[in-house]
């Protein structure tokens, strides 16, 4: 089953079509889940025991401290796991231009989740984080908020009113590193553009205040009134409700869940209750969802995103529950999540999480996760663009009798062999020039913009001969370095990408490769499958010109006594 957008609540979650970055102004466009909170750089740190106040502890290993470094946060991780689920997702921050914040928005990227309405400034510092896993899998977290924590009443507004309202088909914030007045925002502006809000307590109260220093319990106590639904964990939603004056009686989760329903006049509570399941309560109904099972617990650390994410993913594909039956399949989706999340270390999903939550729901589709084949969609294009060009390559018909006049000419030069070009072109000559040099052959590469300026004078008319690179055949530089050194009688030949070129007209002779179809190169221009096709071709210049000179291996070593090539070929 395909995750679809159906109507939640009354508010409908939009079909999709293609958004727009926040440099400006959003305008309507692709809907996502967008999500305001913590999104920090996760340092993972093996210890046998967590030590106490007073206490020494160790690492797991004694030769290294750091196990990893992840990317996390209780609202980037959410959003993670509902893009694996299919979900289109993207993130709400402020993120400093740092090593941090270029770490997070790549991973981002590959997971599927968008980083368009990242505002990234110089003066911002990416949050961090640093967490201690136990054996047992149990940790404890170190955090700081950095530039999350300046996301206020004004900032939030500020940055992000016009993805919410143009872009958003649900908001989620939490209570974790966001100032309360921040998340108040945030939850305003989900009611103003009529969309559905979710609001993770993943912090109880005294922490967040007094330790946090997030703000005062009554911005909180209005930031839980204003969500649609609320997610806490079990110790938080037991001092949320203290604090309320609405302690559970005998019936424990489950009076819990409805006390505070009922408080926070919300749509949904769900508690998360770690291994012993979830509960859900509604308007009408009210259930406990068993948790999954488990082969082997790695991390908790992001057990309940991970179960955020997976109710995200239901209320997605389904819409809101108005069954008891439809509350158990929600439950069973976020339960899940929750389990899958809590067999790899980190609070994102990894390779393995695709295949635990196609075994535990076996009747649904799922998106890219972080370091699958698929997130590497621009690296697999790129090499099916560059075989399917050196396929074309192989099967085409070059002008045999031209190539086979250039290839004479490189074979009975009496001189040196130039070889000139700009930019990647360049690279490439460059390359040639070396390459021809180890082979024996007389030959030195000269930047085309250097032949106007004094290296015109290294050539020996009737003798050398000069070969120019270049993809378009119309490049400035090099058409006009051409010109200069055809006018000092030194015979020219140019390799170039398009037939009757400004460069191959000049030269005295040319080879081109416009019948190879190299249109679909990253924004139409940026050289790589050209610049395949021309080593390719430099590569078969100088096999052909081995042949012919008859060059053995042991000529070969003698130009190349260094390296393991030296050595390979000197025994």
């Amino acid at each position: 089953m395909a995750c679809s957008f159906r109507s939640l609540n009354g508010c409908l979650l939009s079909s999709l079509s293609k958004g727009r970055r926040l440099s400006s102004v959003s305008k309507p466009g692709r809907k996502y889940v967008l999500g305001c909170g913590s999104n920090v750089v996760d340092n993972i740190y093996n210890v046998r025991v967590v030590p106490q106040a007073g206490e020494k502890g160790f690492f797991m290993s004694p030769f290294k401290a750091r196990e990893a470094q992840l990317i996390g946060g209780v609202t980037l991780n959410h959003l993670a796991w509902a893009a694996l689920g299919g979900v289109p997702a993207g993130l709400l921050a402020f993120q400093g231009n740092d090593e941090g914040g270029n770490f997070i928005r790549s991973r981002l990227k590959r997971m599927g989740v968008t980083t368009e309405f990242i505002e990234v400034k110089d003066n911002y510092i990416t949050s961090e984080c640093h967490v201690f896993i136990q054996e047992d899998g149990e940790r404890s977290i170190l955090q700081a908020p950095a530039a999350s924590f300046l996301i206020n009443t004004q900032s939030a507004r500020a940055a992000f009113e016009s993805a919410i309202k143009n872009n958003a088909s649900m908001v989620t914030t939490e209570i974790s590193q966001l100032p309360f007045t921040g998340v108040l925002e945030i939850l305003k502006m989900a009611k103003e553009a009529g969309v559905v809000s979710i609001l993770d307590l993943d912090v109880p109260p005294k922490a967040a205040i007094e330790e946090a220093k997030l703000g005062v319990m009554e911005d909180m106590l209005e930031c839980l009134r204003l969500a649609d639904i609320i997610k806490p964990a079990k110790a938080a939603a037991d001092e949320v409700l203290k604090v309320m004056g609405r302690e559970s009686s005998s019936g424990g989760l489950v009076d819990a869940a409805v006390n505070l329903m009922e408080e926070c006049n919300s749509k949904m509570v769900a508690i998360t209750d770690g291994a012993s399941g979830s509960i859900f309560a509604t308007k009408n109904n009210v259930i406990k969802v068993k948790s999954m099972p488990v082969d082997k617990v790695i991390d908790t650390t992001g057990a309940g995103d991970a179960f955020l994410g997976g109710l995200i993913v239901g209320l997605s594909s389904y819409g809101f529950p108005g069954s008891v039956a439809e509350l158990e399949r929600l439950g069973g989706i976020a339960n899940a999540f929750g389990a899958a999340g809590v067999q790899s270390v980190g609070g994102v999903p990894v390779p393995s999480s695709k295949k635990l939550l196609q075994h535990y729901l076996p009747d649904m589709t799922f998106g890219v996760e972080f370091g699958s084949d698929e997130a590497l969609k621009g690296f697999t294009s790129s090499l099916e663009r560059d075989a399917a060009a050196t396929q074309q390559l192989l099967s085409s018909d070059f002008d045999r009798k031209s190539l086979n006049d250039v290839l004479t000419i490189l074979e009975d030069c009496q001189g040196q062999i130039f070889t000139s070009g700009i930019g990647k072109s360049g690279l490439i000559a460059s390359r040639l020039a070396a390459s021809l040099s180890s082979i024996g052959v007389s030959s030195q590469y000269v930047n085309a913009v250097e032949w106007r300026h004094g290296d015109l004078g290294k050539l020996t008319p009737g003798r050398d001969v000069c070969i120019f690179i270049s993809h378009s055949g119309s490049t400035d530089e090099t058409v006009e370095a051409a010109a200069s050194v055809l006018a000092k009688g030194v015979t020219t030949i140019s390799i170039a990408g398009k037939q009757g070129s400004s460069l191959g007209k000049l030269c005295t002779h040319s080879v081109d490769y416009s019948h190879i179809d190299i249109n679909e190169e990253p924004f139409g221009c940026l050289p790589t499958t050209s610049l395949a096709i021309q080593d390719i071709l430099v590569n078969a210049i100088v096999s052909e010109l081995i042949l012919r000179k008859g060059v053995t291996e042991k000529d070969f070593g003698g130009n190349h006594p260094g390296g393991t090539i030296g050595s390979r070929l000197g025994k």
